[in-house]
C-alpha cells in the first residue's frame, strides 16, 4: 500500500498539464507537416490510434484535435474522419496580429521588423515588379502626395503605398507578415502623419522620398531603392524624435 501510494504522489507530480499535452499534440502535427509526411486532404489515423501512438489520453486529443480545428489547421468531418486542411493564411494572419495586439511593449519592435521587412521587400520589387505593379505603384504615390495634408487619408495612402511595394516583391511570406501586422503599422502611419501636418519642409521632404523610391524601383536598381528607403525611415525617426523633445517639459531651475 506504502508503495502504491508513493507511486501515485509521483505521477502526480509529473503529470502533464492539459496546456503540455496541447502543445505536444500540437509539435507531433507540425513535425508531420513539415517532414511531408502530412499534406493538405491527408486523412489522420483514428482517435484510437493516434492517442496511443502519441501516448495521450483520448479526451485530451480530442480538445487537441477541436482547438487545431478553430486554427484551421484540421478539418473534422463527423463519419468520416479527421483530415489535414489547406492552409488558410487569413485566420492565421488574424490571429497573429491579435497576439502582437495583446502584447504593447512589442509595438516598437514591429516598427524595427517593419524596416527590415520593407528594405529587403524593395530590393526584389526592382527585380521582380512587372508592369502592372509599376502602374499601381505610381498611383499609390500620386495618391500619397495628394493628401499630404490630411491626416488620416493620407495616412491610408501612405500605407497603401508601402504595401504596393509589398506586393510587388511578389514574396508570399513577406506580404504575408506585412498583412499580419498591418492595424500596428496603420498605427504608426497616423502617429506619423500628425507629427508632420502643417510643417511644410518635412512634408516636402517626405514626398521626396517616395519618389526616389519608385524611381528606384522603375531604373531596377536594388542598392538606391534600399537606400532610399533606409532614408525615409531615418527621416520620420528623426522627425519622431522632435516630436518628442518639442512636446517634453522644459526643466526648471532651483532656487
Amino acid at each position: 500500500m506504502e508503495r502504491r501510494g508513493r507511486i501515485t504522489m509521483e505521477a502526480s507530480i509529473v503529470a502533464p498539464s492539459e496546456a503540455q499535452v496541447f502543445e505536444e499534440i500540437f509539435q507531433f502535427f507540425k513535425r508531420q507537416l513539415a517532414s511531408g509526411e502530412l499534406k493538405p486532404s491527408d486523412r489522420l489515423l483514428s482517435e484510437r490510434e493516434l492517442s496511443q501512438r502519441l501516448g495521450v489520453s483520448r479526451a485530451s486529443l480530442r480538445e487537441a484535435m477541436r482547438a487545431m480545428a478553430l486554427l484551421g489547421v484540421i478539418e473534422i468531418r463527423p463519419g468520416q474522419g479527421t483530415f489535414v486542411r489547406s492552409p488558410d493564411l487569413r485566420i492565421l494572419q488574424d490571429f497573429f496580429g491579435v497576439v502582437l495586439a495583446m502584447q504593447p511593449t512589442v509595438y516598437d519592435h514591429v516598427l524595427e521588423a517593419r524596416i527590415a521587412i520593407e528594405c529587403h521587400a524593395v530590393r526584389l520589387a526592382c527585380l521582380r515588379a512587372e508592369a502592372e505593379d509599376v502602374r499601381r505603384l505610381q498611383a499609390a504615390l500620386q495618391r500619397v502626395l495628394d493628401t499630404v495634408d490630411d491626416l488620416e487619408t493620407g495616412a491610408e495612402a501612405d500605407f497603401k503605398f508601402h504595401e504596393t511595394i509589398l506586393r510587388a516583391s511578389h514574396n508570399e511570406v513577406l506580404v504575408f507578415i506585412h498583412e499580419a501586422i498591418g492595424t500596428l503599422l496603420r498605427r504608426s502611419h497616423v502617429e506619423r502623419r500628425a507629427a508632420v501636418i502643417g510643417k511644410a519642409d518635412y512634408i516636402a521632404k517626405l514626398s521626396q522620398a517616395h519618389r526616389g523610391i519608385v524611381e528606384a524601383i522603375v531604373a531596377r536598381d536594388p542598392d538606391r531603392a534600399e537606400a532610399e528607403m533606409r532614408d525615409h525611415f531615418l527621416l520620420a525617426q528623426e522627425q519622431a524624435v522632435r516630436q518628442v523633445l518639442g512636446s517634453a517639459p522644459m526643466p526648471t531651475t532651483g532656487q
